[in-house]
């Protein structure tokens, strides 16, 4: 009997690989934007999951003691934040899996094909998230934090440092933990025609060779390691490492741009990716679905409606999102740019 495809790919072992690999091509998890939280590992089932957070009241000056009055206490109130699980999935054919399967091992052939698949999908809800979060790019009445829309009122222009410093006051004293930007090839491709982007390996920011040989330790560390574990190029912007994705929210003349502190955002996780193949002997075909239920979360907003297991369209529908936290402590500023290109 000829070796099928579900013969080749052996699902514990095709899943542990594809899994890694996505990792590894996340973007945003590389750069330290989204980083695990233990709280949204749903792992007990549900369709969402509460992230609870304390507020107080921090405004106006401390009292002077007294020996004859008492301190007035302040509240500390109780807030949720609801994040919902999205459930994703898909399959493949033989037919479809024999293109994919070029060279000596089809399984890790075909697992990067798939890994880059699901790191792409994974991603665009993300950009979907944050859609939805900010509202629209224009005429911005809406987005939960519409006040941290740059220019999503006003007549945009092209991406500038001017415009970055402006996302950067949008945070108070926290804007400068400001250190990833995503933004449309349209906006990356123009800066690099103004001479804007900067290229740092961590091998030139010890002044080249390894620490050993320099005694110098790397430049980059904590959320940073990872862009910069093989020593690979990486654009930079006014000091914010770049991330470049075409998902990225446009109307083809507006364009927004994400910049992130490290941990803006949360992921958890409910069930793991999980690999199935099948045989159908009368079709003689051979089949493999893979399916995968994660979390993604803004820290300091609230997903209260649109339902279970929201698509893409619900996710970027302004009304269902609200701001929970302080303006200056949410993690994420979008600008609103219109590219030369």
């Amino acid at each position: 009997m000829a070796t099928l495809r579900s013969d080749i790919i052996v699902p514990e072992v095709f899943t542990a690989y594809v899994d890694e690999a996505v990792t590894t091509r996340s973007a945003f998890i590389n750069s330290g934007v989204i980083q695990p939280l233990d709280i949204l590992n749903a792992t007990e089932g549900g369709d969402y999951v509460n992230v609870p957070s304390w507020s107080a009241n921090l405004s106006g000056d401390a009292e002077v003691l007294s020996d004859t009055t008492s301190l007035i206490p302040g509240k500390i109130g109780a807030e949720k934040q609801i994040c919902p699980v999205l459930h994703r999935g898909r399959a493949w054919e033989v037919r479809t899996l024999a293109a994919l399967a070029a060279g000596d091992d089809p399984m890790q052939a075909i697992g990067r094909k798939v890994a880059d698949y699901i790191s792409h999908q994974q991603q665009k809800d993300v950009f979907s998230i944050l859609r939805g979060v900010f509202g629209p790019l224009t005429s911005n009445t809406t987005g939960a934090l519409r006040a941290l829309a740059i220019d999503s009122n006003a007549t945009a222009v092209t991406l500038n440092p001017g415009k970055v410093a402006e996302a950067r006051a949008a945070l108070g004293d926290q804007g400068e933990k400001l250190s990833v930007i995503a933004m449309h090839s349209k906006c990356f491709y123009d800066l690099v025609e103004r001479k804007a982007i900067d290229y740092v390996t961590n091998d030139e920011a010890r002044g080249g060779g390894t620490e050993a040989t320099t005694g110098i330790a790397p430049v980059f560390g904590g959320s940073m390691a990872a862009a910069f574990a093989s020593d690979l190029t990486v654009p930079f912007y006014m000091g914010m490492r770049v991330i470049v994705s075409d998902d990225v929210n446009n109307d083809g003349t507006n364009f927004a741009s994400y910049l992130f502190t490290p941990g803006a955002m949360a992921s958890g996780t409910q069930s793991g990716l999980v690999t199935e193949t099948d045989r159908d002997i009368l079709a003689l075909s051979d089949a493999m679905s893979v399916h995968w239920h994660n979390l993604y979360h803004p820290l300091g907003v609230s997903y209260t409606s649109g339902g279970v297991n929201p698509s893409r369209a619900t996710l970027e529908a302004a009304s269902n999102w609200t701001q929970i936290y302080e303006t200056k402590n949410i993690g994420v500023v979008s600008i609103v740019s219109n590219p030369n290109f």
